[in-house]
């Protein structure tokens, strides 16, 4: 794969990026673990240091359907109970301490989605509906639920999520306001759903350039710092169109206003940046997209690990490496000397910065091919 194509990776495969500079939330006495969710009704907390489990949470209502973690990484929204349910685990104290039903009567509700409002009091929850008629079901359209947490009620129902944060949105650093990544970067007021301010990225920077094309969820920082954003971006080369270049560039909050940028050239494959934001490790492979996948008739696929350089953007080591059926790059340990891979089955393959296998560790239940870092 030439690194011309690959701005589709870095704008669509979902970039998981730890950050640098990092400011109290992390300190000298806490220490990083991933929250793993295991088959059937477990999240389970693994030590990247002892590289064993240390602590597991057990699920109310069964299966568990779908995962997402607070603003503050302080909580995590499971879907249980045939999806009808959303269990509140508390990550500091390992226990259940909210179950939310939203079953109704004469109906089959199944919930898809659950994201925190800013504040933290409100979400936005999505669910499909089955009318439960005499005869048969009748499926009806989605909806989206503006629901009280501290009440546990159904404020509003709406087709969709509001226009102004329908696409590119999440919540900022300081857990006040939407962050809305589009055609321009906007900041919304979460009650009133209004433009508080704007950063304009579709203003070309000389003739000839295309917009700014960046994406929250690949912020260098990791959220951390409150005042910028540093991020990836991309944009049409002015010459050969049909190419990307890109770099990284800064969004500076307090200014509101892009600074600090550097050109690269191509847009690089990375899809884990190490703690210090001085490195990046992605993955690819023979023929599947992220570096994991199937087979590839009858062969089980051969990844490559490419490490870059995040001060100049310039490629340290490349590597190919057989690998499982199913596995792929899951997570890395802050300072990129771990390299996890994950996706099918009950193991982690363990390899280190420099590229070579270290272990396997096993657990004792199969794991979805998402790690989640905490530091606690």
């Amino acid at each position: 794969m030439t690194r011309y194509g690959l701005l589709l990776i870095l704008m669509f495969f979902p970039l998981i990026v730890l950050g640098q500079d990092a400011e109290a939330e992390v300190t000298a006495d806490k220490k990083p673990y991933f929250w793993i969710r295991m088959w059937p009704d477990f999240l389970i907390k693994y030590d990247i240091e002892k590289d064993e489990e240390v602590a597991r949470i057990q699920a109310k209502n069964g299966v568990c359907h779908g995962t997402t973690y607070s603003h503050d990484k302080t909580q995590a929204f499971l879907i249980t109970g045939k999806q009808s349910k959303v269990e509140v685990l508390d990550l500091i104290n390992n226990e259940v301490v909210e179950v939310h039903d939203f079953t109704e009567t004469g109906w089959l509700i199944r919930i898809e989605d659950v994201n925190e409002i800013p504040g933290g009091k409100k979400w936005y929850v999505n669910v499909d509906r089955v009318k439960l008629e005499p005869d048969h079901y009748k499926i009806e359209k989605s909806q989206w639920l503006l629901y009280d947490v501290t009440e546990k009620k159904i404020l509003k129902r709406m087709d969709e999520l509001p226009s102004a944060i329908r696409r590119g949105s999440q919540i900022s650093p300081d857990g006040k306001y939407w962050h809305v990544f589009g055609r321009d970067f906007q900041v919304i007021d979460p009650d009133t759903l209004k433009e508080v301010s704007k950063i304009d990225l579709s203003t070309p920077v000389y003739t000839g350039m295309g917009r700014f094309q960046v994406s929250g969820r690949t912020d260098l920082l990791h959220g951390q710092d409150k005042g910028r954003y540093r991020l990836f971006y991309s944009m049409a080369d002015p010459v050969h169109n049909h190419r990307r270049i890109g770099g990284v560039l800064e969004l500076d909050l307090d200014q509101m206003e892009v600074a600090n940028r550097q050109e690269w050239g191509p847009p690089l494959n990375t899809s884990y940046v190490t703690w210090d934001g001085k490195k990046s490790i992605g993955t690819g492979g023979r023929g599947w997209r992220g570096g994991g996948g199937g087979q590839e008739n009858g062969v089980d696929p051969i990844l490559t690990f490419v490490n870059y350089s995040l001060e100049d953007g310039s490629k340290l080591l490349e590597t190919r490496v057989p690998s499982r059926n199913g596995l792929r790059l899951s997570g890395i340990s802050p300072d990129g000397g771990k390299l996890y891979l994950a996706g099918r089955g009950h193991e982690l393959v363990i390899y280190d910065g420099d590229h070579q296998y270290l272990k396997t560790v096993e657990l004792d239940g199969e794991i979805e091919s998402w790690l989640h870092l905490a530091w606690q």
